[in-house]
């Protein structure tokens, strides 16, 4: 006969409350002894051991019926396909929050080229991306088939960003209009399965200028922000090649007005 402890003792060994080695005996991965005289129930060290395994289970991310239903196996053989399949679901888990770690960190490093290098000019390769126009200029593009791959792609965040757009042919015709949309790195396309359609564009990386500036809700956005961009371009026998694009990497609005930070990229040749 196995020595019996009562739930108090067991709870105090555990270090966990007499509540939830109940909340196990009603899942029924425990069964202590029940004194029908005294109306207590008492544990063997098997019960301590089952809690421990079953806790171990919780612990690699299954539900306590998903524990409940692995302790009842017999077959070795199904546990461990059980524990395959788990194994499988971390790992993925991992890669997708290594790879939020890793937008976590390139957001930073962009945020600081903003803090200590506004508006100091650069020649660097920009980021491939994906991107899908939300507005042209400040009014929202409303067709059903655009909002529903708008809606698709804001599904990826932390992952997207926000992302101007100016066009080559508009800066050379003297015009101000812009898009606006969001945008993904092209690292992390494959891992989030975006791809380009007939409204999601790719832009490729390019030989650009690089700089920061900010901007403000209480001024509109034109092309002119990168008039540094330009006189830099005219000192060095340098032509706009492309689109530029830019990237916010913050946002805010301490008060009435809304700010936010732009790193643009701007192709030359």
């Amino acid at each position: 006969m196995y020595k019996t402890y009562t739930i108090g003792e067991m709870a105090r060994i555990l270090g966990i409350t007499a509540e939830t080695i109940r909340y196990y005996e009603r899942k029924n991965i425990i069964r202590p002894v029940h004194n029908e005289e005294s109306g207590y129930r008492y544990y063997t060290t098997w019960d301590l051991h089952m809690i421990i395994r079953a806790r171990c289970y919780l612990g690699f991310g299954f539900t306590i019926e998903q524990t409940a239903e692995i302790l009842q196996k017999e077959n070795i053989g199904e546990i461990d396909d059980i524990l395959s399949e788990q194994e499988q679901k971390i790992q993925q888990q991992i890669i997708y929050q290594m790879n939020v770690l890793k937008k976590l960190r390139m957001n930073r490093s962009l945020m600081k080229d903003s803090r200590e290098q506004p508006r100091q000019l650069t020649i660097q390769m920009s980021p491939a991306i994906y991107r899908i126009n939300t507005q042209v200029n400040y009014d929202l593009i409303l067709s059903k088939e655009e909002q529903r791959e708008i809606r698709q792609m804001c599904e990826k965040v932390p992952f997207v960003f926000s992302t101007a757009l100016f066009r080559k042919e508009d800066i050379e015709a003297g015009k101000t209009d812009f898009d606006f949309g969001i945008g993904i790195e092209e690292q992390f396309a494959s891992l989030l399965q975006v791809r380009q359609t007939e409204r999601v564009q790719y832009c490729p990386s390019q030989l650009c200028i690089y700089m920061s500036v900010s901007s403000r809700s209480g001024q509109f956005l034109t092309y002119h922000v990168l008039q540094p961009a330009f006189d830099y371009m005219k000192e060095h026998n340098l032509a706009l090649s492309g689109d530029v694009i830019t990237q916010i990497v913050a946002m805010c609005r301490p008060e009435e007005e809304y700010f936010n930070w732009h790193n643009i990229w701007i192709p030359v040749e």
